[in-house]
């Protein structure tokens, strides 16, 4: 197929599941081979989608948030195995399971017992300027946003008690910063971005030097026959910036979205997935050791969840079998806003696949777990770039 064809075969598909904006990337033998923007980065004001188009690109800012994590690790900072509460500075416990330590490794694998009842002090936090609120002030009962609904009945550990928590990269978000003393956002930016040449990343929207290059995300209305846009709308104009001058690092990770709130463009996060795919190094820059990388990737956790989308976890990289039919590939998805991201590759032979959609219509088939507009969008590159890899 030449790039014509594939550009054609693309649009089909952009008119077929009436996706906004597309960016794509995909990599081979652990370099970008190929890059490409399509339809519009904002429809208002008709600005299209370039591979320098910057996304909010939701959970696959967890996989950063790990990488952080284990970085310190490496340095003999904290280690997986030990108890949160004593790099936090406090305790934190499930009630229904008291003597039980919530560890690293069990934010990472998602077994922390935590469930999802943090979005209210994550928007609190954001809306706050300067920021006021503590991480405290929703993991210690006495918490203003402390719920009994917080904990779920599995003991922490429990492969059984597996349930999916953004809260989780808040906290591990918090433990950066109290670590290293350094604010999650400049931390990522100096140990991870600047090293692998990331210069249109932050998770600080700030960072971004001209909002017109952000992507606006959209979720579409049934019964306006319209897209709507959710997030990122700035019609070029800035908001009063976050003034962080008193701002004690170590307090309220929140703050930077660790969650899903990391900004960047398919061409930088690429070199993010070289870096993992060539365990830990890109270009003479390295951000982890090897056997710290194969450590990540492994499957830590194994089980049957949201109707088979997690069968496997690594430490905040989710591996599956399903986007691919025959691939077993490593990294991880978003879901935000509208928005739809995937950021996947295979371990052994170093090719991988990165796809931004800002808003679509989402629909699955009977049997996918995917929705089939990132189906088809990675089968077809896959089958144009890829194809004569074997498995």
């Amino acid at each position: 197929m030449t790039l014509h064809q594939l550009d054609e075969r693309i649009q089909e598909l952009l008119d077929k599941h009436r996706i906004v904006g597309l960016a794509a990337s995909v990599m081979r033998d652990g370099r970008q081979i190929w890059s490409g923007g399509y339809g519009w980065a904002n429809l208002d004001r008709r600005i299209p989608v370039t591979e320098r188009t910057v996304f909010r690109i939701a959970s696959i800012s967890k996989t950063v948030v790990a990488t952080a994590i284990m970085r310190l690790v490496e340095q003999g900072l904290c280690a997986l195995e030990s108890d949160i509460g004593q790099y936090l500075g406090f305790p934190v416990r499930n009630p229904k399971h008291p003597q039980l330590p919530i560890t690293l490794k069990h934010l990472m694998t998602h077994t922390s017992s935590l469930q999802d009842e943090y979005v209210r002090f994550v928007v609190d936090s954001r809306n706050e300027n300067p920021p006021r609120l503590r991480l405290t002030d929703i993991l210690l009962p006495n918490g203003a946003y402390y719920t009994d609904k917080l904990w779920g009945d599995g003991q922490p550990g429990d492969p059984g008690g597996f349930e999916y928590t953004n809260l989780g990269a808040v906290i591990l978000a918090t433990i950066v910063e109290k670590l290293t003393g350094e604010r999650f956002d400049l931390y990522c930016r100096r140990h991870i971005f600047e090293p692998l040449g990331m210069k249109d990343t932050s998770f600080n929207i700030n960072d971004i030097k001209d909002l017109d290059d952000v992507a606006t995300l959209y979720q579409f209305n049934e019964k306006e026959n319209r897209y709507i846009a959710q997030l990122d709308d700035f019609q070029g104009q800035r908001s009063e910036p976050i003034d962080y001058s008193d701002y004690v690092p170590g307090v309220n990770g929140a703050l930077f979205s660790p969650q899903g709130g990391l900004r960047t463009t398919v061409q930088d996060l690429a070199r993010f997935l070289e870096a993992h795919a060539n365990r830990g190094e890109r270009n003479g820059a390295r951000i982890l050791k090897p056997e710290t990388v194969d450590l990540m990737h492994a499957a830590h956790w194994s089980g049957y969840r949201r109707e088979g989308f997690f069968r496997n976890s690594g430490l905040q990289f989710l591996i599956t079998e399903d986007l691919i039919p025959g691939q077993r590939l490593i990294g991880h998805s978003g879901d935000a806003y509208g928005l739809l991201s995937d950021m996947f590759f295979h371990k052994q032979q170093r090719w991988g696949i990165i796809l931004f959609m800002n808003g679509l219509h989402q629909t699955k088939s009977q049997q996918g777990v995917y929705f089939k507009a990132e189906e088809d969008l990675a089968r077809l590159l896959h089958d144009t770039f890829l194809k004569d890899n074997r498995s």
